[in-house]
This record gives structure tokens, sequence and C-alpha cells, in this order.
């Protein structure tokens, strides 16, 4: 197990993490998936959080950073980076490539795939939930074990937990049907481990908030493309990409809030009617193909 990194922050007692999820990044830097470049729509996000959050500590990202898992992919998603001087952790979400991910990151930068840092008085741990080839999540024996192990060192750390499949049923069927398979073996450390504060996701495309015990458990929007709540089949929702921002305090307590990008892209209404007459989509949930 790699021991947790330390991130120097200027203010211990307010540590500022933005999390940002689900940007589907293809091949071609100017390539549309349900309507929305993606690349320019993460692009788009990302200086919205360095004008809004210019103090911002750590950047999470959560998952399906690529649609198809190309090399290409990853290092667009290392060029867009450039911009960002601060920590980026990185963790595969179900559409991404694993040893892809780590290839295509530029030597001597501050990107980290599934590591976990210290941050002021927070231990903030990434967990690895991909399962090659499935939609679904699960946690292995493996990332299992880390996770106790970490946070049996950290015990006097609060503790906030990233990943990509979300650990609990968000009321779409859909979705629900990819979620975390094993998410009791996941509770039932965190249950031995009363620090832990939040669990925060990605995968779901839109923004979820609910209590479970002493944990506040958290799904981010996309930086693209959003997923309509409450959805028995796939459903588009006309809402901006977004991304959620946490004040850590050196005291346990926490803020967060979902914040949305007005100015970035979004599919309209006929980009989405345009989309279903063509069978376009998210191809492991059998919507057709991207096109570049």
């Amino acid at each position: 197990m790699l021991a947790a990194l330390d991130v120097g922050v200027p203010d211990p007692a307010r540590v500022t993490v933005v999390q940002i999820s689900d940007s589907h990044l293809l091949q071609s830097g100017s390539g549309r998936l349900l309507g929305v470049p993606t690349g320019e729509s993460l692009r788009r996000v990302l200086r919205d959080i360095r004008k809004r959050y210019p103090e911002v500590d750590v950047i999470v990202h959560s998952g399906d950073i690529a649609q198809d898992g190309h090399s290409h992919s990853y290092r667009q998603f290392s060029r867009i980076l450039r911009c960002i001087n601060v920590p980026v952790l990185c963790i595969p979400g179900n559409h991404d490539d694993r040893a892809a991910i780590t290839n295509a990151l530029r030597p001597g930068s501050p990107t980290h795939v599934n590591r976990s840092v210290r941050a002021g008085a927070w231990l903030i741990v990434t967990l690895d939930t991909m399962v090659p080839n499935e939609d679904y999540g699960s946690l292995s024996d493996l990332e299992l074990r880390r996770l106790h192990l970490e946070l049996g060192c950290h015990a006097r750390m609060p503790t906030l937990i990233f990943l990509h499949h979300p650990p609990v049923m968000i009321k779409s069927a859909w979705m629900d049907s990819m979620a975390l398979r094993n998410a009791q073996r996941l509770f039932a450390i965190v249950d031995e481990h009363p620090q832990v504060r939040i669990l925060a996701w990605g995968h779901n495309h839109q923004a979820f908030d609910t209590w479970r015990q002493r944990q506040r458990l958290l799904g981010v929007p996309a930086t693209c493309f959003q997923y309509k709540p409450g959805c028995a089949e796939f459903a588009l929702d006309a809402v901006a990409p977004g991304y959620r921002v946490f004040q850590l305090f050196g005291d346990g307590a926490f803020d967060t809030d979902v914040v949305r990008v007005p100015h970035a892209w979004f599919p309209t209404e006929s980009d989405r009617q345009s989309d279903c007459k063509r069978n376009d989509g998210i191809p492991r949930v059998r919507l057709g193909d991207a096109h570049d």
C-alpha cells in the first residue's frame, strides 16, 4: 500500500476540494457526444473553477475521464490539465482504461491515479470500483483491505472518500442497475471507522444528496451532459454541466455545494431529439456510437 501523500495547503483550517466527473473525452478533441463537445465542456468547467475558486487545494476526477478508454483521450485530458497547478486525484470509471490513464500522465505532473492524500486535518481516500468490460462497479478485496488500513492508520483524521460508482440506489432504475455491487462490504468497513464523514461519487451525471447514519452521501453532475433524475430508462436533462465544491474545516466540519456552469455546453432540445433519432449515445448502455 502506498502511503497517503501530504498536500501542503496554505490554510490547514480550511481546505478547498473540487470534484469533477464523467468528462467522456473522445479521441478527437473536437468530437461530440449527445450533442456536447466534451473536451470544450471540460475546459469551460475548469475555467469556471479557476475563476470562482482560485484558492482550490485539490481537484478530484471521479471517473469516466474518457468515453472510449483510448490513449488519445487521456493525452487530451493531460493537455487540458496543464492550466491546473494543484494536485489532481483520478480514479477510473467504467468507460476508462487503468493502464492508459497512467501511461498518458505527464512525468512530474501533479496528477495521481488512485492515491490518497492528507490535506490539512483531512484524509482524502480514492477507491477504484472499475470492473473491466462491465458498467456496474465492485471493490476488490485488495481495495477493501487498503481502505481498512488507510482508515486504521489515520483514525484521528476526518475522512472524505471518493469512488466512481454509487454505493446506494438513486431511484433511477437504469442507473441503479450499474451501481456498486458490494456496497455492503464498503459500509461494513466505514461503520468501523467513525471518522468517515463523506462518501462522494460520479457515474450518475446528476447531483445527489442524502445521509446514512453519520455519513453524507453525495453525487456530482458531469462536466458534459446530465441524466434526468428519477427515470426508469435513459433520459437526458436540460441542465448545465457542473462540479461539487467541498470546504473542509480543521475541526471535522464541512460545507459542500454544487456549482453549475451555465456558459458550458449542454444538449439543446434539438440535440436530444436528433441524437435519439440517430440512436447515438453511450455504447455500453447500448445507445450507439459517438461521432467525432
